[in-house]
């Protein structure tokens, strides 16, 4: 799984301040796309255990109220949800 950009203090996707993760990879193609090349699921990074011990941190501060997930590959939201779930056990 791949990502664009992950935002640590973000007000603008969701109630509070939220991290908002940027997953890569969408299969619509919608016309007039506004970010064409996220819909390559290998645009930007690797999601990696380190970059999820980041988020799960970030996580953790009391004035951070919730994830956000963006994009629109599905797929890879549930599979970060499970990600993230079994490591938090």
């Amino acid at each position: 799984m791949h990502y664009g950009e992950i935002k640590y203090f973000d007000i603008a996707n969701g109630p509070g301040i939220r991290v908002s993760l940027f997953v890569s990879g969408c299969p619509h193609a919608c016309k007039g796309c506004f970010n064409e090349a996220s819909r390559n699921p290998s645009f930007g990074e690797a999601f990696t255990e380190e970059v999820e011990e980041r988020i799960l941190q970030a996580l953790d501060k009391k004035e951070i109220q919730g994830l956000t997930l963006l994009g629109e590959n599905l797929w890879c939201r549930k599979i970060f949800m499970h990600y993230c779930a079994s490591s938090r056990k």
